[in-house]
């Protein structure tokens, strides 16, 4: 099956995930995403988080797809390679930190003389314009500055992390800058005035997520706390215990479903109590209904627990550990499938998205440090083998 970005060019500057993400998910499908790695360590993405073989797990599943090209961009003979990729390609992924792309004269002015056609998706901390906009950071570094870590967490205890050790807003911000690169492909085709530059930041996708409650407290004055697992309305909302101490969240939102869940718990009198007729008069007095709800819940299993609130069609789950998700019978179906990685082994990998297909789409595991080098340049480019040689001989180049 012909993927439907077969034919698209990227290449990709960057490292970690979220501009890198941006380039996963374009190669899954079907784009050729050329990687630009420093010489020498590469992508420090490589030996980032658990390690399998000398090599991190979450390099070999989210560096599928793509061809990695050695390439010094410090240097002159470097740079040149770069520029030359530029000219060949549809999408420039730019991640690196802010104002290196100008530094080395790759102005978004400059890569459209070299390239009028080309899509740029700039990914960043804080974005292009405003007073951090030369800042560099990280996932908690801007879940801090927007808000989200102030969110989460109890409310008499210290603010968190929103997914804890998963970089959250790096993967929400790759999903970003890819959908922007595709509405810049469709301007280009469409014939309409190109997009200057997609502009994606990890400030920007965490700010998206808390804006109504900053224009709540714009409106009333009032800011909203951080609460626990509390949904923003409802009860019973959040993590509850079962008498085999393993979790299940349950959320029960509006008056059929808490009338619903009233009965199951054997306290079908709160659906006349004047206290919890409403949504917002249920959220007020939520500690009272959820601590008789979490006596309920403790004093079952939670295989009976869940069935017991599936059969009245409340939205109720498992909290799963990994080792509950590597045996979920669902993932085979939705998100996973079986492939042979050559440092993981028998493993299974994300399917690409978005589409809904049983067949075999034809992924390939990450490359090595190099490993493409001199197939671009020979290739793409046309350098001829002595030449490639020749700036490997002097270190401009790379190859696996």
């Amino acid at each position: 099956m012909t993927k439907p970005l077969a034919g698209i060019r990227v290449i990709e500057l960057g490292e970690l995930i979220a501009g890198p993400f941006v380039g996963t998910l374009l190669a899954d499908n079907g784009a050729e995403v050329i990687k630009v790695e420093r010489p020498g360590r590469g992508d420090v993405l490589r030996q980032f988080g658990p390690i399998v073989e000398g090599t991190s797990a979450f390099w070999q599943v989210n560096s599928r797809n793509k061809k990695s090209v050695v390439v010094d961009i410090t240097r002159d003979g470097g740079l040149v390679v770069l520029r030359n990729l530029i000219k060949k390609c549809d999408i420039l992924i730019d991640s690196l930190r802010p104002g290196v792309l100008e530094q080395r004269g790759l102005s978004d002015e400059a890569l459209r003389v070299l390239n009028p056609a080309i899509v740029v998706v700039h990914v960043s901390a804080f974005g292009r314009i405003g007073p951090k906009s030369k800042r560099g950071g990280y996932d908690p570094v801007a879940q801090g500055f927007c808000g989200l870590s102030y969110l989460t967490g109890k409310r008499d205890g210290p603010p968190m992390r929103a997914g804890g050790a998963v970089p959250v807003c790096d993967f929400m911000t790759g999903l970003l800058g890819a959908f922007g690169a595709m509405l810049a492909l469709q301007q280009r085709k469409a014939g309409l005035s190109p997009i200057p530059a997609v502009d994606v930041a990890l400030y920007d996708v965490a700010f998206r997520m808390i804006a109504p409650l900053v224009a709540y407290f714009e409106a009333s004055g009032k800011a909203w706390q951080r609460d626990g697992n509390h949904s923003l309305g409802g009860a019973p909302t959040g993590h509850f215990m079962t008498a085999d101490e393993k979790w299940i969240c349950l959320s029960v939102q509006n008056d059929e479903q808490f009338a619903r869940c009233a009965g199951l718990v054997g306290r079908p009198e709160w659906v006349s109590d004047p206290r919890f007729t409403t949504l917002a008069g249920r959220t007020e007095h939520r500690s009272e209904i959820e601590a008789w709800v979490s006596k309920w819940i403790r004093s079952m299993d939670r295989t009976t627990a869940l069935a017991a609130f599936e059969a009245q069609s409340l939205g109720a789950g498992p909290i799963q550990s990994i080792e509950d998700m590597a045996s979920d019978e669902h993932l085979n179906f939705r998100g996973l499938k079986p492939v042979s990685d050559p440092v993981l082994g028998a493993v299974r990998m994300p399917r690409a998205l978005p589409f809904a297909t049983d067949k075999d789409d034809g992924q390939r595991p990450a490359p090595k440090l190099g490993e493409h080098t001199r197939h671009v340049l020979s290739h793409v480019l046309g350098y001829a083998d002595q030449t490639i040689a020749d700036m490997i001989e002097d270190g401009r180049i790379a190859s696996g």
